[in-house]
């Protein structure tokens, strides 16, 4: 493993000397040297000449290609010698086309990176019949965004929390994914009295209509999205955030009610920790299974200095890109924790996904 150099909470991309003798000989083995080199030419001679493909699970012009790109623009800054990173757009079925292809096709040994929905993370449990990779043997490098998800009103509504539609129902729009499943699942878990009109054709759509009156609101859209798109209506108090989704209050919404303290078992949390839990990596940026972990190593430090780079995050600024990290190891441990939940409360919530489509 490689050094972390810390300085003002930030990592930086000081010295970093192998951990151990068995990773330097890992890298040389790899190599196929036979004079072994320092330590950082080592790390430096892998990627040397290299062409890394990033492959981005969406289409292009979309929120995870917006990332993809902007990373791959930096990225190879970071990374000992320099690879050439190009970017590859393989859209379908919400990154499952582009996982599966990652898991077994693309090469193991760090030339072949990914930029997927986080979806992917629990669809083995909620989608079996879809896909052909396990997500606990992915790589992950990390992530740029914690997404948290929110549910907003039309300022005309009386809904001011979520208690309130504990009480009356709301009409909310359904324009496919989470917007369909958030309101169905908080239905389902907590009897929430929000009725979901499905069929519109995007969030754009979904906002329009609560501005025309067809709706009260939508349910599961990023707040990072309703700041980008609907700021103004945010700045004017045209619009309400009335509930916030994710394993952590976001800071920027002290005031606004959290869905988990809405649970009222243990079971009601597990099945919330199952349909949430991958917002905490929103952004999330993936190598095959079987790459070295040495190799591993060096793309996790690339991500993290790229994360922590000014030039990066003034990029990201301009471009109204939130960037929030979670990194590689966290996302590892998520999963895991995602995969102990009990049979019974995957079927509970496999069932409501199952409604939602």
């Amino acid at each position: 493993m490689i050094y972390l150099s810390i300085v003002g909470g930030h990592r930086t991309a000081a010295s970093r000397p192998w951990r151990s003798r068995v990773g330097l000989m890992s890298i040389l083995c790899l190599l196929s040297v036979s004079a072994p080199p320092a330590p950082a030419e080592a790390a430096d001679a892998y990627f040397k000449d290299k062409q890394i493909r990033l492959i981005v699970g969406s289409a292009p012009g979309g929120g995870y290609d917006a990332y993809g790109r902007l990373l791959a623009q930096y990225l190879k800054q970071h990374i000992p010698g320099n690879p050439t990173v190009i970017v590859q757009n393989m859209p379908g079925a919400g990154s499952l086309v582009a996982a599966n292809y990652i898991y077994n096709v693309a090469p193991r040994d760090g030339t072949f990176i990914g930029a997927v929905n986080a979806m992917l993370a629990t669809d083995p449990l909620l989608y079996p019949e879809r896909v052909k990779f396990d997500p606990r043997q992915f790589r992950w490098l990390g992530s740029a965004l914690r997404e948290n998800h929110v549910g907003v009103v039309w300022y005309l509504t009386r809904v001011k929390s979520f208690d309130d539609v504990l009480k009356n129902e709301v009409i909310v729009a359904g324009t496919g994914g989470a917007t369909n499943f958030y309101p169905l699942f908080v239905d389902a878990i907590l009897g929430a009295k929000l009725k979901m009109i499905p069929g519109y054709q995007g969030t754009k759509q979904g906002m329009l209509a609560m501005e025309r009156g067809e709706v009260g609101g939508n349910v599961g859209i990023t707040w990072a999205s309703v700041k980008a798109t609907n700021g103004n209506w945010l700045r004017d108090d045209k619009i309400r955030v009335f509930v916030q989704f994710g394993m952590k209050k976001h800071p920027e919404l002290p005031d606004v009610s959290w869905i988990y303290d809405y649970a009222r078992s243990d079971d009601d949390r597990a099945a919330m920790d199952l349909a949430f839990g991958n917002s905490e990596f929103g952004r999330p940026f993936i190598a095959p299974p079987g790459v070295p972990d040495e190799v591993v190593e060096i793309l996790r430090d690339a991500f993290e200095d790229t994360m922590s780079d000014p030039d990066f995050r003034a990029d990201a600024a301009r471009r109204q890109l939130d960037l929030e990290i979670t990194r590689g190891n966290e996302i590892q441990s998520l999963i895991e924790k995602i995969y102990k939940t009990p049979p019974a409360v995957v079927e509970r919530v496999r069932k409501i996904v199952q409604s939602a489509e």
